[in-house]
């Protein structure tokens, strides 16, 4: 599918086919979101996949019961790693897009002028800011994976209204692993009509604002 075409047709999808999901295409729609750009290559997100009913049934119940989620063939627990905006994990991946060579940045630089600016640099802005740049890069791949489950055919609702806590407890994660939101995946059992959106006139300025 072309992409306008896909993020034309993408909606909050709620009520799912019985089908399962391809693996096949839930790798499609993973890889689109490690396609997404991020901070200084830090690439904070950590996606977990689940295909087991129990399993998406008990991270719908710590979501609060919602049925998007608990009746959903598939779902994507999105999560965030904050150590990697970290001094020593963000120097890391920014000597990998140097080797890569896509900067070419000296140690110098990278110490004394990168990683010493809390402009570039989330880490010294304290853990609440890294938090929140994770939170950002993970959205970015939400996005993508929402646009690529279109082209698979398949339908996502992004569900941000959840208890963070209650899930990581039903999935037993590490304390340095926090989650942020998940995305239920499967076929659409609905067609939603298009979603009101904001004239063009009062969202996009063209030189200057207003």
């Amino acid at each position: 599918m072309e992409v306008s075409a896909a993020i034309l047709k993408r909606a909050s999808i709620r009520r799912w086919k019985p089908d399962l999901v391809e693996k096949g295409k839930l790798e499609k729609v993973l890889e689109a979101g490690r396609r997404a750009p991020s901070w200084g290559n830090t690439q904070p997100w950590r996606f977990i996949a689940i295909q087991d009913k129990a399993m998406i049934e008990a991270v719908g119940k710590a979501s609060g019961g919602q049925g998007t989620i608990s009746t959903a063939p598939a779902i994507i627990v999105c999560c965030g790693a904050i150590n990697d905006l970290s001094l020593k994990q963000h120097r890391q991946a920014l000597v990998e897009l140097r080797d890569a060579g896509v900067a070419a940045w000296t140690d110098e630089i990278l110490d004394n002028v990168v990683l010493a600016s809390d402009v570039f640099a989330p880490y010294l802005l304290g853990e609440p800011v890294m938090k929140v740049k994770v939170g950002e890069q993970i959205m970015i791949a939400t996005a993508y994976m929402t646009i690529e489950a279109v082209n698979q055919g398949l339908g996502t609702c992004w569900m941000g209204a959840i208890t963070p806590m209650e899930v990581h407890k039903a999935l037993s994660l590490p304390d340095n692993i926090f989650v942020h939101s998940i995305l239920p995946v499967g076929y659409p059992d609905q067609d939603p009509v298009p979603r009101p959106r904001k004239d063009h006139s009062d969202i996009i300025f063209w030189e200057k604002y207003g």
